[in-house]
């Protein structure tokens, strides 16, 4: 490239997924210059998504019910996806080489089936373009002239313009930035009770049920599969508790209760089966309703013998029994550290232009993907936030 037709140096700071799809529509303008800076090789954040799948999008045309997928940040990604929604995606990745399919869930994945192919081909776009790769840390930005100063810890560099897509988990490089940074928390966790004794059920499953939420603040409903962990609960239920209660207050003076329903009877259907089943044994009756660890489990909580017969059963374990079937509850007590998908917390969207992903405060200064206080749900919601704030930043260069 003949230094002449340079008029722009871009700095790309940070290049998983959206600041890894900015350098790849950027670099193919000749007449910048883009460096990217980066600790891990760029699109290595793609490659443990959807269970090393790579769940690309959603597949959900009106973009007023996707954004509704964010517990943080839903009114900016109207804007946004106004602009470059999950269609434009599907279609920018076949222009890539990357076609798509969409399951019955609606969860949109490479044909592939393969993260590791997704990310090869999109770095054989870099690797095909004027993209420089600089695998250092950004330990801090200043304004410099008309431009910025970037400092890593081996050197110092300037630009002319600063993309900064540099995840959710360090925000110290806004440090000589006036931009505020909302308290970063975890978001889509695992979560921690204080029922011991459920650990026990670890493996089991639960399908779609109905999650009831209660925190010192605020109450939530969603629906979802749980799963029981050695340690802890998950599953994209509980993603979704977690994610919708990330800035509340939770610990052990300050618990959450979860409760859902552990078949799909109502209390009337669930007395007339045990009715109906007087002769038999409560345990194999309970068994016919929930799996057989999960039986034994309420039945030990409630101190109800195994084989007592359902006839034998008195008004009060009745009424114990049809409560746990109906409403099960748990006690939280913390997030697991360590096992949060993304982070709900970051740049206010409020300082950010929208239709540009410019900073409404530094000129030439851009902050697209999970840096900003922007989160969704499970399911390629997170990844398509940062493809279309990529894509927007990028048509300010065209």
């Amino acid at each position: 490239m003949e230094q002449g037709l340079i008029y722009k140096k871009i700095a790309i700071v940070g290049l998983g997924a959206a600041g890894g799809l900015c350098a790849v529509l950027l670099s193919k303008n000749p007449y910048l210059k883009v460096v990217g800076f980066d600790t891990k090789s760029a699109f290595s954040t793609l490659l443990p998504t959807g269970g090393g799948r790579c769940n690309i999008t959603f597949d959900e045309d009106d973009n007023r019910e996707f954004a509704k997928n964010y517990p943080r940040g839903e009114k900016f990604l109207l804007s946004v996806f106004s602009q470059f929604n999950q269609k434009d995606t599907r279609r920018l990745f076949s222009d890539l080489g990357i076609e798509t399919y969409s399951q019955k869930d609606k969860r949109v994945f490479p044909v592939s089936n393969s993260s590791y192919e997704t990310v090869k081909i999109l770095r054989n776009h870099l690797y095909s373009s004027d993209f420089k790769f600089k695998k250092e840390k950004v330990t801090e930005i200043n304004i410099s002239g008309n431009g910025y100063e970037i400092i890593t810890e081996s050197s110092k560099y300037n630009f002319d313009v600063v993309i900064i897509a540099a995840g959710g988990k360090d925000f110290s490089i806004f440090k000589n930035l006036n931009h505020k940074i909302n308290t970063p928390m975890p978001s889509l966790c695992s979560l921690d009770i204080i029922e011991t004794d459920l650990y026990k059920l670890a493996g089991l499953s639960l399908t779609q049920r109905t999650i009831k939420a209660v925190t010192a603040s605020n109450k939530y409903t969603v629906q979802g599969d749980i799963l029981f962990a050695h340690k802890f609960i998950t599953g994209p239920g509980i993603f979704k508790i977690s994610a919708l209660s990330a800035k509340d207050i939770i610990n052990q003076e300050s618990l959450m209760e979860i409760s859902f329903n552990l078949t799909d009877y109502s209390e009337d259907e669930i007395l007339n089966f045990i009715n109906k089943n007087s002769k038999k044994t409560v345990k194999n009756v309970m068994a016919e309703m929930v799996s057989s660890k999960l039986a034994h489990y309420i039945l030990a909580q409630n101190n109800i013998p195994y084989d007592k017969q359902c006839a034998q059963l008195n008004k009060k374990e009745k009424s114990c029994l049809l409560n746990s079937l109906s409403e099960f509850k748990i006690h939280v007590k913390k997030r697991v550290k360590g096992t949060e998908i993304v982070t709900a917390g970051g740049v206010n969207p409020d300082e950010i232009n929208p239709k540009t992903m410019e900073s409404k405060l530094y000129k030439n200064l851009f902050i697209i993907g999970e840096v900003l206080d922007i989160d969704g749900f499970t399911g390629g919601f997170n990844l398509q936030n940062c493809w279309s704030g990529a894509y927007i930043c990028s048509r300010n260069f065209e």
